[in-house]
Parts: structure tokens; sequence; C-alpha cells
């Protein structure tokens, strides 16, 4: 976090001896595919920017904020957390540029640079060749502001080359050490008191721009709606003297905490340019979702002005398309400015034809809060889409772009070879190209965890394992990472089959390209097979396959999780309630495979007794739902125990028998998960429409009590 409570004059917000933490990358994952999954309603014209012409209106500063003012123990809060989120989010592998000073050659020639020099004389010295405020010997004089300087110069430049209001767009130089650039993160939205204020900003007004969201919380009724914020900017500008320099990797930590609020606050964002600024040198840095690249551009001592004015023109262009924007998402705004529909163009790969779509929301379906992208080194989720055509339960796709843009053709280094992946003998230091791809798809309902009864729940899950039943045995794809994020709603009215959609395709495998190194999707909902596969090395067990059956336990934990963390429709207590072994299951998940392991092996899916997964449910949750979780609990603690004899079974070729027996048993094992939902959803009706189910016997393992009690009948009564 970047605070002025604790900040000088120059230092845009950095608390002293603020150390760079630099994390490393998801590895394995090494090619970016980038879905925008488009909600759609109708085809529309793009829209006009509606957005009045720029106004110098002075922010409020902290000193103006009145009781908005956070107490010391607030701010290092605030620090802590902004620091943690880069932490998580900027890696150490960062790359040098290679093709800086080409970037923007076509934006300026020679000739008509050397015409401004000439008209003036108040910034650039004719006769000393060298910017008014220096020495001949290249040294700042004395009493020149650097930070006045460099305003002074690229306003200059936005005024000649008539970037100031051309066409109801425009482009504007503003000192902002005394402006709050509010940040927006997952834990509180716009959040109320985190911001930064670096040395200049270029504010801008345009397509992609609007006025920043509105603040939420105490702070939003003490201080008036910003009208500047990182939504309004092309980029940020940090001044800073020696004296007061930070060290590069802090500097770097610096750039990428604006470069990730500009990234999240303009989301059709392909990249992001800043610079920082000495008395001896320009630094350039650019962030997209290969890494972060950067390279002194300038260094006062060459005399040489071309360079500084086409890189000032590069990041103040009125196109869009040069400061690293999606063109193909536009938004209109209202009155005020700020952002209030948007449409999206595509042209399908497959048909070529162009459509142009109203978004639903402002907001992605899915939001990155960091900047480099995680990559999918896999078989495109579009192939798996069209793989799911038609099948019931699963999302169905519309169109695709499969090579929307690619990070090497953004021009800033060298990047290796295809096929090629960092590690190998010719890497260096060269990044792995990224290739962004767009999947328009139907739209459907909200989350399953957003649903508005508790049939709707039963209902969008049982149908979500229905589909990815279908995908497994009829599009012949392993879904790997069944979560709750990944099951929608099905639409209004939708037919038994989908009333629960199944999304997110792209960890997604053909059967046939299952390899035992495959452990993916969501860690809470690690099967106890693959979580025992990460631990092999140090167990020395065998190792199986991901399969359907551990797609299944996921769905059980997803199944738990939504009934343990929902309290009724849209009813979700924040921070959630973690009792018990809740709290243990989240923290296992969080500790890495031997812990998660652990937990699940001796607390939960094999405990010795068999515990109750119901222990801890929301009081919402009707007997029916009760009795499908216990039954579903029991399902995966058997098949759980049989994957385990499996695995450490001596004889290798009786336990590949025994593994391919049980796997021939597929369409079994999905049947018999859709009857606990069948029985369940039936069970939920008679008893809301008061009639009275006749009582049935089932052989089932007593919870709380040993194996040994498994052979026990009990009779159920709904």
């Amino acid at each position: 976090m970047l605070n002025r409570a604790l900040a000088d004059d120059n230092d845009e917000n950095v608390p002293p001896g603020l150390t760079a933490l630099l994390a490393t990358p998801n590895k394995g994952r090494n090619a970016q595919v980038v879905p925008v999954q488009a909600k759609i309603n109708a085809v529309s014209n793009p829209p006009s920017d509606a957005r009045p012409v720029l106004q110098d209106k002075k922010q409020l500063t902290t000193g103006d904020a009145g009781n908005a003012n956070p107490s010391p123990a607030a701010v290092q809060a605030m620090l802590a957390w902004q620091k943690q989120q880069v932490a998580a989010q900027v890696w150490t592998h960062h790359f040098p540029c290679h093709n800086e000073l080409s970037l923007y050659a076509s934006l300026a020639t020679d000739k008509r640079i050397d015409s401004f020099l000439t008209k003036t004389p108040t910034l650039w010295d004719q006769e000393s060749g060298c910017w008014v405020g220096f020495e001949k010997t290249t040294r700042l004089k004395d009493g020149v502001d650097l930070t006045d300087m460099v305003f002074k110069i690229i306003d200059a430049v936005i005024k000649e080359w008539g970037l100031s209001n051309r066409d109801g767009a425009s482009r504007r130089v503003r000192k902002a050490a005394d402006t709050k650039l509010y940040h927006e993160d997952q834990r509180r939205g716009l959040m109320n008191n985190d911001y930064s204020s670096p040395s200049l900003i270029i504010e801008a007004q345009g397509p992609s721009f609007g006025l920043p969201p509105k603040r939420t919380g105490l702070a939003a009724t003490l201080e008036p709606e910003a009208e500047i914020g990182f939504a309004t900017i092309t980029t940020c500008i940090t001044v800073r003297m020696l004296a007061h320099r930070l060290t590069p990797e802090e500097t770097s930590q610096l750039q990428a905490v604006y470069a990730r609020q500009i990234f999240i606050q303009q989301p059709n964002r392909r990249f992001v340019r800043t610079l920082s600024v000495t008395e001896h040198t320009v630094r350039f840095f650019h962030f997209d979702r290969s890494g972060f690249h950067d390279e002194v551009f300038i260094d006062w001592e060459d005399t040489n002005p071309y360079d500084f004015i086409r890189l000032i023109l590069g990041l103040t262009s009125l196109d869009e398309e040069v400061l690293g924007f999606d063109t193909s998402l536009q938004w209109s705004v209202d009155f005020m400015g700020r952002k209030v529909s948007g449409t999206l163009t595509t042209t399908d790969d497959e048909s070529n034809i162009t459509k142009t779509y109203d978004l639903a929301s402002l907001q992605p379906i899915f939001q990155p809060y960091f900047i480099f992208g995680r990559g999918t080194s896999c078989k495109p989720e579009y192939e798996n889409l069209k793989a799911a055509k038609h099948l019931p339960g699963v999302v169905q796709m519309i169109g695709y772009e499969d090579d929307r843009a690619q990070t090497k053709d953004f021009g800033v280094s060298r990047y290796l070879p295809p096929g090629k992946r960092a590690g190998t003998d010719v890497s260096g230091v060269m990044p792995q190209n990224l290739i962004q791809s767009r999947i328009v798809m139907e739209r459907y309902g909200r989350r399953v965890g957003q649903f508005m009864s508790e049939k709707d729940t039963l209902c969008a899950l049982r149908d979500a394992i229905g589909g990815h039943m279908q995908l497994y045995l009829v599009g012949e794809i392993l879904h790997c990472d069944f979560a709750s994020l990944n099951v929608v709603l099905g639409k209004p009215g939708a037919e038994v089959g989908n009333r629960g959609i199944l999304i997110d395709l792209d960890l997604a495998r053909p059967i046939r390209d299952i390899s035992e190194e495959n452990i993916v999707g969501h860690a809470l909902n690690f099967s106890l097979s693959l979580l025992a596969n990460g631990t092999s090395y140090k167990t020395r067990c065998r190792v199986l396959p991901h399969d359907y059956l551990d797609d299944l336990e996921s769905s059980f934990y997803t199944t738990t999780k939504i009934m343990c963390e929902d309290e009724g429709p849209k009813k979700r207590p924040n921070p959630r309630p973690t009792p018990g072994w809740v709290r243990e299951w989240y923290r296992s998940a969080v500790g890495g495979y031997e812990s998660n392991l652990e937990f699940k092996q001796t607390k939960f899916v094999l405990s010795r007794p068999a515990m109750d997964p119901t222990e801890y449910i929301a009081p919402y949750w009707s007997k029916a739902s009760r009795h499908l979780l216990k039954r579903f609990y029991m399902f995966t603690r058997k098949v759980a125990r049989e994957k385990e004899k499996i695995r450490w079974c001596e004889d290798g070729e009786k336990a590949g028998k025994k593994r391919r027996k049980l796997l021939s048993r597929a369409r079994q094992h999905y049947s018999h998960v859709l009857y606990l939902f069948d029985e369940a959803i039936r069970e939920l009706d008679a008893s809301n429409s008061g009639t009275k189910r006749k009582a049935e016997e089932e052989p089932v393992e007593e919870l709380g009590q040993g194996p040994q009690a498994s052979r026990r009948t009990r009779r159920r009564r709904a």
C-alpha cells in the first residue's frame, strides 16, 4: 500500500525502506489463454463517448479528508495488505527490453521534432544542445524542480501535437503528488483508504476511459466521488531525485503497484507502460501477461531529444491500441463521465462473421487481481468446447478467436522460439510468448453459490455432474476442475439436464492425454488420489493418473463447501463461518499437498470412524440435503478406499487390472451420484408439498462408527 501519511514530498507514498517482495510464477502452464466470456444480450452499434471535457478540479488529499484520515494502525494494515498483494502477484522473472527505441519511431519524424524544439526555446536550449534546466555538463541546475521540468515538456508535446482535444478524446499531464488514486482489490472492492499518488499522470478521456468506480464504506460518505483515478489515466510517471531514490527492486515494485491497478480498473488493457525519472536517467517499464520488462530508455547525458519526445507521444497517444488497449471492447459513459454500458465486437474464426454484442455487466465475469497471466500450456479451450457441442449440462460456445494478440508482437523483447520453454539452454533471459484468445459463450445464470432456493442448488449441482458425465462419456474429455466457481445456474425455466451448467474448460484434457503429472484444479477440492500423487516422491507409492472419480470426489467437496458456507439464498456471511473441521479443511488446503492429504485421510473422507459431513452445515439446509450429503460422503469414502488399495498393491499387473475394472464402471458411478441428487430433490419436493414418503431400507456405514459397522441396515424416513 502506498499512503501519503508516511511519505515526504517526493516519495509517491512509498514508506521508507520498503522491501521488494517478488514471488515466483506458477510453473508448467506457459502458453497464455485469456478467455473473454461475453455475456450476450443483443447486437448493437459501438457507443460514442459522452464524457465532458476534462476540467481542472483539485481532488482532496489526506489533509482535506477530515475524519477519513486513517489511523496509524490502519495505515500499517493497509501497507501490509498492498505489500502482500504485490508479493503474491509480481515475480522476479523480469526481462530487459531490446527494442524500446523503435517502439514509437513512426509517431514523429526528426524534422517534425526539430520544428517543435525550435518553437520552444524555454524548454530546449539550441545553443547548448540540452534541455533547459540542465547545464552543458548535463547536471541539473541548482534550484530547478525536476518534476516541474518534465511536466512542462510533456505539456508542450501534448499541445503541439494536438492531443489536448480531438474528436472527443483528449490527454493532459497532471501533477498528482497531492491526488489520491484509489485502489481496487478483491478484499473490499474499491477500497476505502488505499491509494497512490504518483508524481505525474496522463489524464485521459476517450472510448476506454471513464470516471473511477463509486467508492464504498465510511470514506464514501466523508469525501466526494473521485473524478480522477486509475480508470482515467494512460500512465503513471515517477520523478525522484537520486537523494530520495529507491533501489531498483523497490522501483520495480512501485511501478508494478501502478500497473496492477491500471489493469484492474481498465479491464480491456493488454499492456501498461510507465516511467521512472531521475536527474540522470529515464527508466522505461512495460508490463504484460508474460512478465515485466524494463530498461534505461534515456540517459540525460545523451543530448538526443528525439527518443524522449517519441516516448511521450507513445504514452499520450490518442490511438488506444498504441496505449495497449483491446479496442474490440468499447464503453459508453453517462453525462458525468462514468461508464454505464459496453459492447464487444468479435469475428468468429470458423464462420468469419463479425458480430457486436452488448455486455450485460461492466465487470468481467472473472476479475483478475494480478498482473501476470497464469497461462496454460494445453489444448486450446475452444477445442474442448467443440467436443462439448450440444451436450446438456456443459457450457455452449457461440464463437471463438484463437489468436487475437501475442506478447511477442508488443515489440519490447526477444521471446523464446515456439516450442521452447523457460529453463532450456536457449532461454537465457527471454520470456515465453503468450497468446491471447477469446471465446464467446452462451449466457447462463449466476454462479451456483448465488442460488435463489435450496432446490436451485441441488438441481444445478446435479445437472453439472450430469454435464461432467456427458463430457467424459460422449466427448471423451475430462474436466479436471470441478468447483463451485465452475458451476452456474441454468437459464430461467431450463429443462432437466440444463438447470446447472459446467463451465471453464481451460484445464480439461482429452482422456487419451491424461498423464500422471496432471495435478490441476482448486486445492480445496483435490481428491485424495491426486494429493497422494503429489506426495509420492516421499512415500514412493504408485501414481494413478487423474480420472473421472477424482472429479466426482471434487464435486462432493463442492457440495459440502456450499452447504457449510451459504446460509440461504444469496446469504454468505463475511467473514465466512469456518467452525471445527471446516476451518482445518480450509487451512490444510493452503498448506500444500501433505497437509491437505493428511487432513482428508485422518479427519475427513478416510477418517476412522467415519465423520459426519453435516455437522457444521448451515441450518438453512433441509433433511433432504443433509441426507444427500451423508450418502455422497459414503460413496466418496468407498471409492477412495478402493483407489488406496490399488495404489498400494505390490503386484503392478494386478493393480492395473483392478484400476481398469474400477474405471469400467463409470456409467454406474455417475448414475449412482445422480440418483442421490434425484432422490434428494424428490424428497425436498415431497416435504414442501406435505406428502410423506414411504420408508425404505439402505445399507449404510453408520457415521461415527468404525468400518465394522458398514453392514448394518438402518431405516431412513423423509
